[in-house]
């Protein structure tokens, strides 16, 4: 019964063997590849003693400066802290808050190595690394989370587009560009410094704003196209400026610099998160300049492969963009973030899945958040195929969230003991795989067909003699216990293609059709086996078939 009850919580798609029982997980380690390494501490041009200094420098050795700042004062606008969340609950009432940018880098350190991920050596895997962000004055913090502020700092020179320019209307533009150039210089942040004249004259350049265009390989179509709904960063010292990609990969940013930023993208958005391999919150430092950021994510090449990390984030990003925030065909979503569910965590894992072995996973314990509840292990394969995947994965936790009892009683029917063991009921366990099938062939054969303006493509691409989703055989194409668990029957039910007639012997027989995703998942909804499911496929009405010929599509598998 136990055994029972945890193949309820933790069923994991494909029968990933890979996937380690959570009390075997090795929480104090952490995979320092491909992680972000600092340098030394830089002093802080911002702070209140620095920017008093400053502006003491300028006093003294100006006179026309001193008596155009005989008012003027060096007072707190804005602190930089440090959180230090002690769980995913916690982080997730900081990523609740729109108006905290945070970063897990500390702001005021070298970057010496760019990374992927970051995590704090002081800070063991089993919880969230530090958070870093600089907030107004007086803004009010979360009280049950512990913070330490680092210093108090006086920025004059924010241009955000959601200011109202108070700042700029009481202190002149000139004194401001002349304070900030001092206090870069005496903390030995300017590297360029000449003269005071020279360099004050220069300091006075044009405010610009950051934007530019994000492109994602893809192996498939051999082109880039665009990456759409990241948000891209900007950000000089403590002050960020966003903009997020529209349909067209193009983005501009909510707020204007004089000077270079650090331009970088961190690849989630609110309801959920892309991890480096499992704890590491994926990310992509890009350049320090002035002017756009264009970049093309991954690189052209003859074979179908993914082979840059970011490339693969991107495509996974993708995938979860479109099914949480794009047109879902009238399909329930996967969980979304509130105060009962955490963000979704998807593992976007550098392990190349073989096609006669299984590799994907998604699981529904109560992890509080720790641990990923995806993970996609698509290394260097085709982008349609890594898009797709992550759909087919966020299509189980949505049917695991849409009708958790149902759910619960199918895992419970299927699998004696997850992830060792093979099935017991096949006909169960289809309903559970065969459905994401369906979802996944549904996304992405949109995306390529519609998004992508790509009318003729046929979803997967590769190797298509074994995994084109509308030419499977009843009986498999490695094994006939997997054929008869990724079924078609979904995408079966909404073609008009009879594959016995148009494909030959050894396929179903399909006289369906006419049904719409949306349809199909009203009647997923509740069904406990196969045969519940073809019953409630029943209920709904198509002009285009009868129930004979639903019962005769049906039994092609059971």
């Amino acid at each position: 019964m136990t055994l029972t009850l945890i193949g309820v919580l933790l069923y994991a798609c494909q029968k990933d063997y890979e996937i380690l029982p959570l009390n075997e997980v090795n929480t104090t380690q952490i995979q320092s590849q491909g992680m972000m390494k600092l340098g030394k501490q830089l002093e802080n041009p911002y702070s209140i003693e620095n920017m008093s200094k400053a502006l003491d420098n300028l006093r003294k050795s100006n006179v026309s400066f001193k008596s155009r700042t005989n008012e003027f004062e060096i007072t707190t606008t804005h602190l930089y802290i440090k959180f230090k969340p002690k769980n995913e609950a916690e982080l997730s009432i900081l990523k609740k808050d729109s108006t905290l940018v945070l970063y897990d880098y500390p702001l005021d350190y070298e970057i010496e190595q760019t990374g992927d991920f970051y995590h704090d050596s002081e800070v063991t895997t089993n919880q969230p690394t530090y958070q870093y962000c600089s907030v107004e004055l007086g803004k009010k913090l979360p009280s049950d989370i512990e913070n330490e502020i680092l210093a108090e700092l006086f920025i004059p020179d924010e241009d955000s587009d959601e200011l109202d320019d108070t700042n700029a209307k009481t202190i002149k533009f000139q004194i401001i560009d002349d304070l900030v150039t001092e206090a870069l210089h005496i903390t030995n942040n300017l590297k360029d410094f000449k003269s005071q004249s020279e360099n004050f004259l220069s300091a006075r350049r044009s405010k610009w704003r950051p934007a530019g265009t994000i492109n994602v390989y893809d192996n498939v179509l051999r082109r880039y196209s665009p990456v759409v709904g990241i948000e891209v960063r900007a950000r000089r010292w403590f002050t960020t400026h966003k903009g997020t990609t529209n349909t067209q990969g193009r983005y501009s940013c909510n707020g204007r610099f004089r000077r270079d930023a650090n331009y970088s993208i961190k690849w989630e958005r609110y309801h959920y998160s892309i991890r480096s391999g499992t704890f590491g919150q994926a990310k992509f430092d890009g350049p320090k300049r002035r002017g756009d950021w264009d970049v093309n994510i991954g690189g052209a090449n003859t074979s179908n492969t993914v082979l840059d990390r970011q490339q693969y984030y991107a495509l996974i990003h993708q995938a979860a963009y479109d099914y949480y925030y794009r047109n879902i065909f009238g399909l329930s979503s996967p969980p979304r973030n509130s105060l009962l569910k955490p963000q979704a965590k998807i593992s976007a894992s550098q392990t190349q899945r073989q096609h006669d072995k299984t590799s994907h996973a998604a699981s529904y314990a109560r992890t509080f958040g720790i641990f990923p509840t995806i993970y996609i292990r698509d290394w260097n394969e085709p982008s349609d195929n890594v898009y797709g995947t992550t759909i087919h994965e966020l299509a189980h936790t949505a049917h695991w969230d849409m009708d958790r009892s149902a759910f619960r009683q199918l895992v419970k029917d299927a699998y004696k003991i997850p992830v060792l063991y093979p099935s017991i009921n096949n006909s169960t366990e289809a309903v559970i795989e065969s459905w994401p099938t369906g979802v996944e062939w549904v996304f992405t054969t949109h995306r390529y067909r519609t998004y992508l303006s790509n009318p003729s493509f046929n979803y997967p691409t590769y190797p298509s003699n074994l995994f084109n989703y509308q030419d499977r055989k009843i009986e498999g194409f490695t094994s006939k216990a997997n054929d008869l668990i990724y079924t078609s029957i979904i995408i079966d039910l909404m073609d008009n293609d009879n594959q016995r007639i148009t494909r030959g012997n050894g396929r179903p027989t399909d006289r369906v059709s006419g049904y719409t995703i949306g349809q199909i998942e009203r009647a997923l909804r509740g069904s406990r086996s196969w045969n519940q499911f073809r019953d409630r496929v029943k209920n709904i009405n198509s002009s285009n078939t009868d129930n004979n010929q639903i019962d005769e599509l049906f039994a092609n598998w059971y």
